[in-house]
């Protein structure tokens, strides 16, 4: 798990003052917005307080006004509407918002999630076929699909049934021929924003057909009871919280966590939510999420979509329940494939593919995608797993880095049964027959092909003392973590650590202890059995990680994810000499710190800055401020003390103005502890 670590380039000092006093804002906070960019009161305004003068008119889609104008038809004239969504957490959200704001009309709506073994993804003509058949629909709303089903839409406009499609996902080279197709990054339209999610699109549609495309003029003009699935929808689909993304994840997250759904309420209190834990973007991405996913994995979406939307706590519970019993069958199905699957990655013959192929059998086709992506950040190379199904393989693949699985793949397409995907991420088909050659030629055209892991960017290296719940709490303001906004990273060198714990039935899991700024901290690291091995008698670590809470029996600690670690050699302890007393007293006089004359200047201009404020009880943050131990700095003190170059006076660090120059080593300290 060792990386190589890119400690990043730390906050200009001015720019963090000003958005300290002009904010309120604590140095953490306003050092690591400056660290992202937002370096002006204006954008930090902005980015933790959005206002809905930052969300954009849904009238600036292209072919808004004639979806608009056919679904208010349709909703007025009593037809019956099938809204037509997908399978995945984006999907159910999105259906959810179009399904109730319809209803919210008074509109004939049947809503369908596909079933993902027997629909596949997007449009089908043979379900859409059965759909209008039984529905009698004359209207079918896409949510979360749409742009790729060229074929299947001409046929339902054929057969008189008019399609309007919202989408957010790659556009194909031709678009079908809808009434509408809303999308952010239409070619012919100009929408200022193109990272909405599926349910960010559906949201806009609806927020138009409500308000009968007039703009809206304030928050109490927009359907604010869909925000929480639009959160949800964007943070599981992994767009970039960005932008108006970023205003709509803020206030969902807050009402998730203020005012939840039923069915939320419940599947967090399964999911062992916290009483009174903050709803953050992890809580979606960890707990809600895969839970949620969990049911289009292994049976019938449809019951996701029921949880999100029914008002009886009562069925809430119970739906919950299950949903709970699919997330655990999931994980253990998800287990079972990614253990065999890494046993075949690992075999002589896979060293040299650049891409892996990974066959199995009777595999269950949901979590294939999920040990890709494990065994992706495993292998550090890009992986394709499949399971046989009719004497053909079929599967999913995971990219590596930014490296394009697809456009490599595609190379060889004629080959495949079915191919389908994008940069990141893909679906394939491959004939039993076929699969030696395949893996043949991919070896061939990939002989070339390195991946190596990119270093890990690092915000800030600091000492285990200046980590404090004060330090969380200035993080959080920077929330929701995602896409777009990553969590800052912290590094921690040499931490002697106070305990060593393998986790889980397989002790596949590790937990190493150390003590923080105000008590113990967890840093903990999943699915590694080999670092579980490396971790035997180990004292000390480096170690990088995100920084988070973890709420147990009661109890709440701080705690690191850890994203890199290196174990430190132990040196051999021998007995200690017997030396007299006043000998070990100067042979700890000779201790000496490495802080250069540039640091010094770095420290004193620190003062000049600061000079306002009670640095003393404010040390721990002042130590965060300038990334020093607190000996040393309090050392550096006592060495412009020494000099005159400052006074105390009640907290606060006074610069003395001076008369002529004076060298460092005139002072005793400096002599004493950074001359050696």
């Amino acid at each position: 798990m060792t990386r190589e670590w890119q400690v990043l380039a730390q906050p200009d000092e001015k720019k963090r003052q000003q958005l300290q006093e002009k904010l309120g804002l604590t140095p953490v906070t306003a050092g690591f917005l400056v660290q992202k960019g937002i370096d002006t009161v204006e954008k930090a305004k902005a980015f933790l307080h959005p206002a809905f003068s930052q969300l954009h008119d849904p009238a600036e889609f292209y072919q808004m006004d004639q979806a608009v104008s056919r679904i208010q038809e349709a909703v007025f004239s009593g037809e019956t509407i099938l809204v037509y969504g997908d399978y995945d957490v984006d999907g159910l959200t999105a259906t959810t918002i179009m399904t109730e704001a319809l209803v919210s009309l008074g509109a004939d709506v049947v809503p369908y999630i596909p079933n993902r073994f027997t629909d596949g993804y997007g449009p089908n003509q043979a379900t859409y076929e059965r759909l209008i058949d039984k529905t009698g629909a004359s209207l079918i709303i896409t949510v979360d699909n749409g742009v790729s089903g060229k074929e299947p839409i001409a046929w339902a406009k054929e057969q008189g049934v008019d399609v309007v499609v919202t989408d957010h996902h790659a556009l194909p080279e031709e678009l079908p021929d809808a009434v509408a197709v809303i999308h952010p990054r239409h070619p012919e339209g100009q929408y200022p924003f193109g990272d909405l999610s599926g349910a960010g699109v559906a949201f806009k549609v609806a927020q138009a057909v409500l308000q009968d495309g007039m703009p809206a003029e304030s928050l109490a003009d927009l359907p604010t009871e869909f925000f929480d699935l639009v959160a949800m929808g964007a943070i599981a689909d992994v767009v970039s919280l960005t932008d108006e993304n970023r205003a709509f994840v803020i206030w969902g997250l807050k009402e998730i966590e203020t005012n939840p759904r039923p069915g939320l309420k419940a599947l967090l209190k399964s999911a062992k939510q916290a009483n009174g834990a903050a709803v953050l973007s992890e809580t979606v991405g960890f707990k809600i999420a895969p839970r949620l996913n969990a049911v289009g994995r292994l049976g019938d979406g449809f019951l996701g979509m029921k949880l999100l939307q029914t008002k009886d706590e009562s069925e809430a519970k119970a739906l919950a329940k299950q949903i709970e019993e699919l997330n655990d069958q999931r994980r253990e199905l998800a287990d079972r494939v990614f253990d065999e699957a890494k046993s075949q990655a690992e075999q002589p013959e896979m060293a040299n593919q650049p891409v892996l192929l990974i066959a199995g059998e009777d595999w269950h086709q949901g979590v294939l995608g999920i040990a890709a992506a494990r065994l992706t950040e495993l292998f550090a190379k890009p992986v394709v797993v499949m399971t046989k199904v009719d004497g053909v393989y079929k599967g999913s693949g995971r990219s590596y880095g930014d490296f394009d699985l697809h456009a490599f793949l595609a190379a060889f397409a004629d080959d495949y049964a079915s191919f389908g995907g994008h940069t990141g991420a893909l679906g394939i088909a491959i004939a039993e027959d076929k699969l030696t050659e395949v893996r043949q030629k991919i070896k061939q055209a990939g002989a070339d092909l390195r991946f190596e892991e990119a270093p890990l960017p690092i915000n800030l290296v600091m000492e285990p003392s200046l980590l404090t719940k004060n330090f969380y709490d200035d993080l959080v303001l920077l929330e929701p973590f995602g896409q777009g906004n990553s969590q800052p990273v912290i590094g921690l060198k040499n931490v002697p650590l106070t305990g060593v714990q393998a986790l889980g039935s397989e002790k596949k899991h590790l937990k190493l202890a150390f003590n923080g700024g105000r008590g113990p901290v967890e840093a903990l690291a999943f699915n590694r059995p080999k670092l579980v091995a490396q971790a035997t008698d180990v004292k000390r670590a480096t170690m990088a990680g995100t920084v988070g809470l973890n709420h147990f029996a009661g109890r709440t600690r701080l705690q690191l994810m850890l994203e890199d670690v290196t174990f430190e050699e132990q040196k051999a302890e021998s007995e200690p000499a017997v030396v007299p007393k006043r000998a070990a007293v100067n042979n700890r006089a000779k201790t000496t710190f490495n802080a250069t004359k540039a640091d010094f200047t770095r420290i004193y201009k620190y003062l000049y800055g600061h000079q306002e404020e009670n640095l003393v009880e404010g040390l721990d943050q002042v130590l965060i401020d300038v990334t020093m131990q607190e000996k040393e700095f309090k050392l550096m003190i006592q060495v412009f003390l020494d000099l005159g170059f400052v006074k105390m006076e009640t907290g606060r660090i006074l610069c003395v103005k001076q008369e002529g120059k004076r060298s460092l080593s005139e002072s005793l300290t400096y002599q004493r502890y950074f001359a050696g």
